[in-house]
C-alpha cells in the first residue's frame, strides 16, 4: 500500500547538530497529517527527508512495503508544494502545471486532459493562459497545488503553503486544500507553525520541539489533553499556576492546592508535592462576588478585550497572579469592566496537572475520555 508511510527511528544531523531525533510516526493511507511546531523544531527538515532532498543518517523510511532510504527524490512519486510557490515566471499557468508531466514524457493528449482536470479542481481553468505575474498570491498557490496533484502522486508534501497569504485568504485556502485532499484521498503531510491552521485541516498532528515529537494525536486530543507543558503552551493559550498535590487515599484520589483554595482531583499515579496546574482561558468560569464556595478564588478584572463573540479578561488574584479568562459575549451592557471584583472557578475537571518539570501529566481529567468517544 504505497500511500501508507512508516517513519522508523529517523535522525538527521547537520554537522554535530541533531536536527531530527529518533522520529517514529505511522501515517495511514489518505490521512491528512500535520507536522506542527515553532521555527527550528525540525519539521521542515523531516519533510525534506521524506521527499528525498535530505538523506537521514539513522533510521528507515517506508512508503507501503517499499524501503525508501536510497530512493532518489525524483523516483519517490511525491507532489510538493512549497512556501514560496516555486512556479516558473516565464511559463503560463497551463505550462507550469504541465511541467511535471512533460518531464515524465506523458503524451500531449493526456497532458491536456490531466492539466485541465487539475486546473478545474483548483478553480483556475479560466486563467490557464495567464502569466504568474498576472496572478494574485492565492492564485499562484493554487497553480502550485495543481502542479503537485497533476502527476497523481502517491504522497503530497506541503511546506508552509499558506504563510505568504493574508489572514482571510489563508482561511479560504486551507478549507479548499482540506476539501481537495479528501476528494482525492491522497496521503498528505503538511508543515506549519500556525496552531489554528493545524487544528483546522488535520486528521492528526505531530507537535515537534527541538527535533523531537512531543505528542501525536487528533486535533481535539492535542488541544484538550496535552501530554506535557510544552504542548499545552504551544497549542492555543493556557494559564499555568503553581500547585501542591496531596494523595488522599489508596484509590489515588487527591487534593490540589492552588491560589489558596483546595480542589479535588484523581491521579493517574501516586504523586505529591510541587506541580503545575494548567487551565485554558475558556475553561475558567467567572462568578459574581455573591457566590459562596470555598473553591472559588477572589480576583479583580484588570482589562477586558472585546473580540466579537467572546471577551478576553485579564484577572489578577489577591496573590498577585495574573490569568486570562474568556467569556462568550451576550450583550454589550453585560460586559465586565476593569476594576470589577469577581470570583473565579478554576474548573478542576477540565484542568491538566503536570509534574513540577512540566514533562508528565499527573491527573485524570474529563477530556481524556474524548480519545475514545470523539
Amino acid at each position: 500500500m504505497e500511500n501508507h508511510i512508516k517513519i522508523q527511528q529517523i535522525s538527521k544531523y547537520f554537522g554535530e547538530n541533531k536536527a531530527i531525533d529518533d522520529i517514529n510516526i505511522d501515517i495511514q493511507k489518505g490521512e491528512f497529517f500535520t507536522l506542527l511546531g515553532p521555527s527550528g523544531c525540525g519539521k521542515t527538515t523531516l519533510l525534506r527527508t521524506l521527499a528525498g532532498f535530505y538523506q537521514q543518517e539513522e533510521g528507515d523510511l517506508y512508503f507501503g512495503d517499499k524501503h525508501m532510504n536510497n530512493v532518489p527524490a525524483h523516483k519517490r512519486n511525491i507532489g510538493m508544494v512549497f512556501q514560496n510557490y516555486a512556479i516558473f515566471p516565464h511559463l503560463t499557468v497551463f505550462e507550469n502545471v504541465a511541467y511535471g508531466l512533460k518531464a515524465r514524457k506523458i503524451n500531449k493528449t493526456e497532458i491536456k486532459v490531466r492539466v485541465t482536470e487539475a486546473l478545474d479542481m483548483v478553480e483556475l481553468s479560466h486563467l490557464k493562459d495567464r502569466q504568474p505575474s498576472q496572478l494574485s498570491g492565492g492564485q499562484q498557490q493554487r497553480v502550485a497545488l495543481a502542479r503537485a496533484i497533476v502527476i497523481h502522486p502517491g504522497v503530497l508534501l506541503m511546506d508552509e503553503p499558506l504563510s505568504n497569504l493574508d489572514a482571510k485568504l489563508r482561511i479560504k485556502m486551507r478549507e479548499d486544500i482540506r476539501s481537495l485532499q479528501k476528494s482525492l484521498n491522497i496521503t498528505t503531510i503538511y508543515v506549519t507553525h500556525d496552531q489554528e491552521e493545524a487544528l483546522a485541516v488535520s486528521d492528526r498532528i505531530a507537535v515537534m520541539s527541538d527535533g523531537k515529537v512531543q505528542q501525536i494525536g487528533r486535533p481535539h486530543e492535542i488541544y484538550l489533553s496535552p501530554s506535557n507543558k510544552f504542548v499545552a503552551n504551544f497549542i492555543g493559550t493556557t494559564n499555568f499556576l503553581d500547585a501542591d498535590l496531596k494523595v488522599v487515599d489508596s484509590e489515588k484520589n487527591a487534593t490540589v492546592s492552588v491560589e489558596g483554595v483546595t480542589l479535588k482531583t484523581r491521579l493517574l499515579q501516586n504523586a505529591k508535592g510541587k506541580a503545575v496546574y494548567s487551565v485554558r482561558p475558556e475553561q475558567i468560569n467567572i462568578k459574581e462576588t455573591s457566590d459562596e464556595s470555598s473553591t472559588l478564588v477572589d480576583g479583580e478584572i484588570l482589562d477586558a478585550t472585546f473580540l466579537g463573540e467572546s471577551v478576553v479578561y485579564k484577572i489578577r488574584f489577591t496573590s498577585g497572579t495574573l490569568i486570562s479568562a474568556h467569556e462568550h459575549s451576550i450583550r454589550y451592557n453585560m460586559l465586565r469592566k476593569a476594576g470589577d471584583k469577581v470570583k473565579v472557578d478554576l474548573n478542576p475537571e477540565e484542568a491538566v496537572i503536570f509534574n513540577e518539570s512540566g514533562e508528565e501529566v499527573l491527573n485524570e481529567h474529563k477530556n481524556t475520555s474524548l480519545k475514545e468517544t470523539v
